[in-house]
Order: C-alpha cells, then structure tokens, then sequence
C-alpha cells in the first residue's frame, strides 16, 4: 500500500510540475505571437485527446490533453510543410509570413519565459523567506579524511575550486561532483590572510541519494551553521538572475565534462527519475517544491535553446542562416534536418528512460 501511495506521490507531483514549466514556456511563445498579431489556433497542456478546453474571444481553444508529458501552442501558418495554401486575407495572421525577427522573438520568448519565471521566483523567495548563506569556511576537518591529509584547517576560507570562486559552502559538493573524474582536484584556501593552494584527492563515499545509492566524493570537512538572510526585492531580482545564470553555467559544465568523457551519466535522468525527484521533495514541504520547479524550468529553458531541430533553439538557428542568406533555407533541406532532430530527440528520450530504469534496478 505504501508503494502505490508513493507512485501516486510522485506521479502526482511529476504532472504539477510538468505542467507548470509547460505552461510557463509555451505562454512565453503565445503572448509574443499575439503581441505580433499571430493567430494562435490552440493552447494545449499536454498530447493526445482533450480532457477539458474551452475558446477565449480571439478563438484560440485553450485545452489540457490526455498525455500530460509537455504541451504546445499551434499558431495559424506554422507548418511550413503543409500544402494548404494561406488565403490573402488571412496573411497578415499567419507566423509564416512574419518577418524574420518576428519568428525569431516568438520562438526565442518560450525558454525567456522559463528563465524570467525562475527570476521572479527567486527573487520573491530571497524577499519573503531569505536566502540561504553558509560561508565556505570550515568548522571542522575530518581525522583521516583527504582534507586532513593535505593539512586544511579549522576557519581556512575556501576561495576557489579549479579557479571557480566559491561563495556559498554549498557549492563545493557541487563542484566535487562536476570534477569527480580528476585524481586531484585544486582548492584555493584563504589562512591568515595568505591564499595556499591545495591539490586535495577526493574519497569516494556511497550515500542514497534520491532513493539511489551513488558514490559521492567526499573530502572530509564541514561548515558552521548557516543564516537566513532577507533582500530588499530590487537586490533579490539581481541575485535571483545571478543564481540563474550559476545554474545555466553548471549545467553546461557538467554536460561538456559528460560529452569529453569525464563527467558521470548517473548525474542525468529522464521522466522516471524526474518523477521519483518531485515526489520527495514534495514530501520535504512546498518550497523544497518550488526551488525543484524553479530549477527545472531554468533546464528546460536551456536546453530548448540548444541548436537541435525542432527545439527552439534548431528554429533560431534557421532563422539566423534565412537572415544571413536573404532567403528561408530550401525546404527538402529544412526537412530532413527535422527529421534528423526528432530521431536524436527520440534516442536521447530513450537513453534517458533506459538509464532511469537501470538506476532504479541497480537499488
């Protein structure tokens, strides 16, 4: 019973969190194509067959669908493959015959919304609740440990790791994790007002970590107390992009480490695992929650903007080389480029499902 009451959890929190990010990111598509007088035909959360929907007075038909794994805007004119020939009193309305940097700002505003979203979210949490801040300076140092051995002490300053600055004690796990395959990582340490740099050989310690065991690297130390410290919201908008942009670079880090080779596939996950993360920090309370979401929708609003086609980012990339040329690219070539898309979407979807699967086995 109380496996199927944590599926129903996890599931549960799976599509609010889904369709919140969806919503966020295609909302972003659909205000700018109205702003541009696009004619948006439907608003869907979700694939498949409509569960509910309803028309707003511009007749777009706003709708949640069966299969709650996304959602889209369909705008008048968008299929660029379609034979259907747009009549001359409807051009005016069709996203086909906008100019060039009006696709471009339309496509562009769905990942923009996400990044815009995880803003004002943070900045409201920094004002309302507080910051978090715990200084990466240590309280205590392992008997044994890597750290010790390299001689760190008690209220040495971390300052950098492989020339990262570190603000936030935090953010050394983090880092740990993103060079867990170099022998030796380089921290910078502040000592009596003398900056010493240490190669430190981290240890590899299993921990569950989101109902999986993983090996962690670990090198022995620990921080004081954290403080909760409230922002004005000015000063929260800006440290709430700040936190964004560290988010997007990381992201990018720990994928150019996983490209080269030196970076781990544990790290990434697919539906399942996605799934699996909502239902358990929706039981650690509502803004564990919302700092998942707000995490999510700064992924999905980065990875869209990769220059694969059909992702937002492939179609920017097209209209940039239709601005460089002066004309759209020819139209069998357009199409097999999508085709080539959808077939690496289609595989990445799998290897990330398979990989779920082979994690959850492998607990």
């Amino acid at each position: 019973m109380e496996i199927l009451n944590n599926i129903f959890l996890y599931f549960f929190a799976f599509i609010i969190l889904l369709s919140i990010i969806v919503f966020v990111h295609e909302f972003g598509h659909y205000i700018v194509a109205i702003i541009n007088k696009v004619k948006v035909e439907t608003f869907s959360i979700g694939f498949g067959k409509e569960i509910i929907g309803w028309n707003d007075k511009r007749g777009t038909r706003w709708k949640i669908s069966l299969l709650p794994f996304g959602g889209y805007v369909k705008m008048y004119g968008e299929d660029i493959f379609s034979k259907k020939k747009i009549p001359s009193q409807l051009k005016q309305y069709a996203f086909s015959n906008k100019k060039i940097y009006q696709r471009f700002l339309i496509v562009a505003a769905g990942p923009l919304a996400n990044f815009i979203f995880a803003i004002i979210c943070l900045a409201f949490l920094y004002t309302f609740i507080g910051k978090q801040i715990t200084p990466p300076i240590i309280n205590e140092v392992e008997n044994n440990s890597p750290a010790s051995k390299v001689d760190l002490r008690k209220d040495d300053q971390i300052i950098k790791i492989e020339n990262k600055s570190i603000d936030d004690f935090r953010d050394i796990p983090t880092y740990l994790l993103i060079y867990q395959k170099k022998e030796f990582i380089n921290f910078d340490i502040k000592r009596n007002n003398e900056i010493i740099l240490k190669k430190i050989k981290p240890e590899f310690v299993e921990e569950v970590h989101y109902g999986q065991k993983r090996k962690i690297p670990k090198i022995g130390i620990s921080s004081y107390d954290h403080v909760q410290k409230k922002y004005p919201f000015y000063q929260s908008v800006y440290l709430g992009t700040k936190s964004t942009y560290e988010i997007c670079s990381l992201t990018l880090k720990g994928l150019y480490l996983l490209i080269i080779g030196k970076g781990s596939k544990e790290d990434i996950g697919g539906p399942i695992k996605i799934a699996q993360i909502s239902g358990q920090f929706l039981e650690a309370g509502i803004i564990f929650f919302i700092n998942l979401i707000i995490l999510l929708s700064i992924s999905i609003g980065l990875i869209n903007l990769f220059p694969i086609p059909m992702l937002d980012g492939g179609h920017l990339v097209m209209y940039t080389v239709e601005f460089l040329i002066g004309r759209p690219v020819n139209k069998n070539i357009q199409e097999k480029i999508y085709k080539f898309g959808f077939a690496v979407i289609i595989t990445l979807a799998v290897f990330l499902t398979y990989n779920d699967i082979i994690n959850l086995i492998n607990f």
